[in-house]
């Protein structure tokens, strides 16, 4: 579905009697913002990150499209048929664990084997303008109620922010849809090409 025709379908729908559906630019900075929600509730863009580890840094900076990690993989030593294992994320009780220290950074312990680490993130959703109206957008076609909800809150939001108020109407029903999407299992991260790219590089 193109960008245009999300943005058409909130006009005639959720913020039909608002002013805002007259403003294409207000309406995408919505319409970022759900999507920035949507790919914090779904792994809706999964990636990996290799690092390459360097003597005497314990500190390594994630790119920019960051938010946080799923998973860590060994690299695989030379000559080895050992299987190694995941590498824990965030856990105070393993000293081997990866832990993410700041939003955009993780810490990787000095005394790790091999030469790499594998690190497996959630990433952010694009960021559209008005140059990309003509784009297909970056989300699957049953969350797109969810989205139209969420542009519904912030449209009615901006309007009137109060707690009975519209806006709260309309989190409810993104907060429903978003439930009835995960409770009918119909929406399912594919981690096969992911799983492919790591063995072709030596991680387990």
């Amino acid at each position: 579905m193109k960008i245009q025709a999300v943005l058409d379908l909130a006009k005639e729908s959720e913020v039909s009697t608002l002013a805002v559906k007259k403003s294409p630019e207000v309406l995408l900075s919505y319409l970022n913002l759900g999507m920035i929600e949507l790919y914090k509730r779904f792994p809706l863009l999964v990636k990996e990150y290799v690092v390459d580890l360097t003597d005497g840094a314990e500190i390594y900076t994630m790119p920019s499209d960051f938010m946080w990690l799923t998973a860590a993989y060994d690299e695989v030593p030379e000559n080895s048929s050992e299987t190694v294992r995941l590498a824990t994320i965030n856990d105070e009780d393993d000293p081997l664990s990866i832990n993410t220290v700041s939003w955009n950074q993780v810490q990787i312990p000095l005394h790790r084997s091999g030469s790499a680490v594998s690190l497996i993130y959630q990433a952010t959703p694009p960021y559209y303008t008005l140059a990309d109206i003509d784009t297909d957008i970056a989300l699957p076609l049953q969350l797109t109620e969810a989205l139209l909800h969420y542009i519904g809150y912030r449209a009615h939001a901006a309007t009137n922010g109060s707690v009975e108020a519209e806006n709260n109407t309309h989190y409810q029903r993104f907060e429903k849809s978003c439930q009835m999407v995960t409770i009918q299992g119909m929406f399912t991260g594919d981690s096969l090409d992911m799983n492919k790219r790591l063995s072709a590089r030596g991680f387990v």
